[in-house]
């Protein structure tokens, strides 16, 4: 089998399995990960992409495509994000993202749960749903304690998740 990146892989298996209480290997959960989450019910719709979120955000700005430009701007989801706040405000922002994002009608899946189970330093994400902290209860041997705002560094302990970006329902604002 020619694995070229097999080196990296078991880089990671040493620091994560180094006979410590914890690993030396930290991991980063973007968004694309909440994809793996299970609905609650089958008419629950999809967790957004960046392009999902962008597109819907660009209805709203011009619901007629007055500009000619919607294929440039959902390509630019941060310049977008940018526009939108200009716009409506930085509380409307916050709130797009929480109506847009279906958190409550997911649940962790075994990936989550799969991934917690690794012996992670710290888990690292951008993602504004609470899949991650709410895998915690399945998680039997370590205690990942969560860090939703920069206040709560000094009295958290490794290993952490660590909310880079916000947190649903109401750790804001949160980065775009």
């Amino acid at each position: 089998m020619n694995f070229p990146d097999l080196h990296h892989f078991e880089q990671i298996r040493r620091r994560l399995w180094c006979n410590r209480d914890f690993g030396q290997a930290a991991v980063m959960v973007g968004s694309g990960f909440s994809r793996n989450a299970e609905k609650i019910a089958p008419c629950t719709p999809n967790m957004p992409t960046w392009n999902d979120l962008a597109e819907k955000m660009y209805d709203e700005l011009d619901p007629q495509n007055l500009s000619g430009k919607k294929q440039w701007k959902i390509t630019n989801p941060l310049n977008l994000a940018s526009e939108y706040e200009a716009i409506f405000g930085r509380s409307a922002l916050n709130n797009f993202l929480v109506r847009s994002i279906p958190n409550d009608q997911y649940n962790p899946s075994k990936l989550h749960k799969l991934l917690m189970s690794l012996p992670w330093s710290d888990v690292f994400t951008t993602n504004y749903d609470t899949l991650l902290e709410r895998t915690r209860p399945a998680i039997h041997d370590r205690k990942y304690d969560l860090i939703c705002k920069h206040e709560d560094i000094p009295g958290k302990m490794k290993p952490r998740i660590v909310k880079l970006h916000g947190s649903f329902p109401s750790h804001q604002p949160f980065i775009f």
